[in-house]
């Protein structure tokens, strides 16, 4: 291999971590390495039991076809690279195995048709039963790899498992974020002055309600009364506090509005705790606390019988009474909606309790409202 210059490795690592932040630049980053290392093919490989997943400079369907990946994992070349200490160079095959690899049938069909000669490989990551491989290739007019091949690939590869690591960090954020998004209850990251930093889109809907008891002033959570307002800023503020410089606080649990004759207003529950430190340059900048908030319910949500049946097991007649009871009816009420007799529902409550593992009514009524879908609260 010809002279590798300082600026075309830098500009190979720099595509490294471009592809950290951006998993479709992954193939730019395959391709920089085929280029530096004067390679026929090279990939990223993704090798379970089951299945074959590559990013790679020449895609090939046939070769990661379910025949192909057959053959992959009949030849013990696949237990081998399986082994490999994961960051670790290798040159394959093996020349202990190279005349014997070289009769095989991953050899002769599928390898030696693609000019696939001599490689540099390198386990990446192994995680539940799969492994990732990073694979570089020169053809049979190439030169072998050399031991100044493996040694810069050696300095390179550090950097690809960084990268990794990174993207996989920034998936799990990202899939945080939309799960985020789409809860079915609010939620609002505010700092010690409530001012929101992020909400998701439930919490946009109950500040956007007209007659809710929580609003926006300023870029600033309010409540409907001053009294409620300054009861939350209480809580924030402890929620965002030190102890002894360390420990957090532990924020709390209120009921908004507090006035039991606002009947006019929505009531929610607005639970405060501590949530993460804001970071400005590395350090430190201000303490967050989020607020998730959820709407007292006052009727029982559609599809609640549905919800009762796959979660206790019960009959649609039982779902249909249990759903009843804790709308908060009576039995003799639950049994006249229902069109049957007393006689019938208390046969059906005896069987609700056993499924439920309740004994009696307030019990079960309790239970139930427990396990109301967080949807239903919207």
């Amino acid at each position: 291999m010809a002279d590798v210059t300082i600026e075309a490795v830098s500009a190979v690592v720099g595509q490294i971590y471009e592809a950290a932040y951006d998993q479709e630049r992954w193939l730019d980053a395959v391709n920089g390495l085929l280029d530096l290392f004067g390679g026929s093919r090279s990939c990223i490989v993704r090798v379970s039991p089951e299945t074959l997943d590559a990013v790679a400079s020449d895609p090939d369907p046939e070769l990661v076809s379910q025949e192909g990946v057959e053959a992959m994992l009949r030849d013990p070349l696949a237990a081998a690279s399986a082994a490999l200490p994961v960051g670790t160079v290798h040159r394959w095959p093996l020349m202990s195995d190279e005349t014997a690899f070289r009769r095989r049938e991953l050899w002769q069909d599928w390898m030696r048709p693609r000019d696939m000669y001599h490689g540099l490989a390198c386990n990446l990551l192994a995680s539940n039963g799969a492994h990732w491989l990073l694979d570089i290739h020169r053809g049979a007019r190439q030169d072998a790899f050399g031991a100044h091949d493996i040694d810069l690939l050696q300095r390179i590869v550090p950097h690809v498992i960084r990268a990794g690591q990174i993207g996989r960090r920034l998936e799990n954020m990202s899939a945080l974020a939309s799960a985020f998004s789409h809860l079915p209850f609010g939620v609002f990251l505010v700092s010690g002055h409530q001012h929101i930093a992020q909400m998701n889109e439930a919490a946009e809907a109950i500040l956007a309600r007209p007659d809710g008891p929580l609003g926006l002033r300023d870029g600033t959570i309010v409540a409907a009364s001053v009294r409620d307002t300054q009861e939350l800023q209480r809580l924030v503020v402890d929620a965002c506090s030190l102890r002894d410089g360390v420990m957090p606080g532990v924020g709390g649990t209120m009921l908004v509005p507090s006035d039991q004759k606002r009947s006019d207003l929505t009531r929610l529950v607005l639970s405060v705790a501590p949530f993460v430190d804001a970071r400005a340059y590395g350090l430190a900048s201000e303490r967050c606390a989020v607020i998730m908030v959820t709407e007292v319910a006052r009727n029982i949500p559609a599809g609640f019988e549905t919800h009762l049946r796959g979660l206790f097991g019960l009959t649609p007649a039982e779902a249909r009474l249990a759903t009843t009871l804790a709308s908060g009816r009576s039995l003799s009420e639950a049994a006249a909606a229902s069109s049957i007799t007393v006689k019938t529902s208390r046969t059906y409550l005896e069987r609700i309790f056993a499924k439920t593992r309740t004994r009696q009514q307030s019990e079960l009524v309790a239970l139930l409202k427990s396990t109301e879908p967080l949807s239903g609260r919207r």
